[in-house]
């Protein structure tokens, strides 16, 4: 009788198993010395996700400037906030698969600014640049990878 796999099973009979450990270039970041988050910055699921949230966030953005601009008392913006801000949190919780909005932000609002930029914005464009960066530092070393076979092939 041959070797036995068993689905969803590491162990074959009358087999050595060796160990492969791979770089899946996932890489964890703590978030302004609060949370932690695990991504791949190039993982194209990621990248779509990314993508959706910050449209549905700036989508929130505009609603709260748009209910600004109907009310006619100022008072009238905070239970709307209020409202979009958990929606928010809901989404960039979503994004990242586990809560981050509270330790990060604790109770401020999403919709609070610092640099000039509602707080969801600096996380967002955070990431964003990482990203960036991640993508030209992968494609630079897949370039250097693919020549060093070429070289060795050309020979």
């Amino acid at each position: 009788m041959g070797a036995v796999f068993r689905h969803g099973s590491n162990i074959q009979k009358g087999c050595i198993m060796k160990s492969l450990n791979l770089n899946l270039g996932v890489e964890e970041y703590l978030l302004a010395g609060k949370v932690a988050v695990a991504f791949n910055p190039t993982d194209m699921n990621f990248l779509e996700r990314l993508s959706r949230a910050f449209s549905e966030l700036d989508a929130l953005q505009e609603e709260v400037r748009q209910s600004r601009e109907k009310i006619t008392d100022d008072r009238e913006v905070f239970p709307i906030a209020r409202e979009l801000d958990g929606k928010m949190r809901g989404i960039l919780n979503d994004l990242f698969g586990k809560e981050v909005c509270e330790p990060l932000f604790g109770g401020m609002n999403l919709f609070s600014s610092s640099g000039g930029l509602p707080v969801w914005a600096n996380l967002m464009l955070a990431i964003t640049d990482e990203v960036q960066d991640a993508l030209q530092g992968e494609l630079a070393a897949r370039e250097q990878r693919i020549a060093k076979y070429v070289e060795k092939y050309q020979k």
